[in-house]
């Protein structure tokens, strides 16, 4: 499911070979089956392998109180519209309001036609950019930076 929406979101963004480099490092079975076991802080498959979904509070942006990370959100391309990926963000961010979070970001590729209005359309605003997080910050690529603020509940 993971490669195959990387390969739906970038086609026509990066090369094939590109693409496919990028699922063998990151997508290959041994590597998602450590990440999707269960572990605090981060999401994991949904039930019907449908999506995948996680978070942090911490990361290489930083370690800031109040602060979190949407760090991956993937969806089955044959699936989109169905309210799925709304789901999805919103389970990751209802763990993120238990744990204190008042303030969510998420990177994404400036050229990417599906997560950019997927986001916007959520309450996430433009507030900068960054090198991109794959590749050599002398390239000149960058991902586009959005945050919004949430309400916060109590933390449990």
């Amino acid at each position: 499911m993971c490669a195959a929406g990387w390969r739906d979101t970038y086609q026509g963004i990066d090369t094939p070979d590109r693409i496919e480099a990028v699922i063998a490092e990151y997508y290959s079975p041994d590597r998602i089956a450590d990440e999707i076991a269960p572990r605090p802080g981060l999401g994991r498959l949904d039930r019907g392998g449908r999506g995948r979904q996680g978070g942090r509070r911490r990361g290489r942006w930083g370690d800031r109180p109040g602060v979190a990370e949407v760090v991956v959100l993937y969806l089955d391309p044959s699936r989109r519209g169905e309210g799925i990926g709304t789901r999805l963000l919103e389970a990751v961010t209802e763990r993120h309001r238990g744990q204190g979070v008042r303030e969510q970001w998420v990177s994404v590729e400036p050229e990417n036609a599906k997560g950019l209005p997927f986001y916007r359309a959520r309450g996430f605003e433009e507030r900068g950019t960054r090198p991109a997080w794959d590749v050599d910050p002398g390239e000149g690529r960058v991902s586009l930076r959005l945050a919004r603020r949430l309400g916060v509940t109590s933390p449990a």
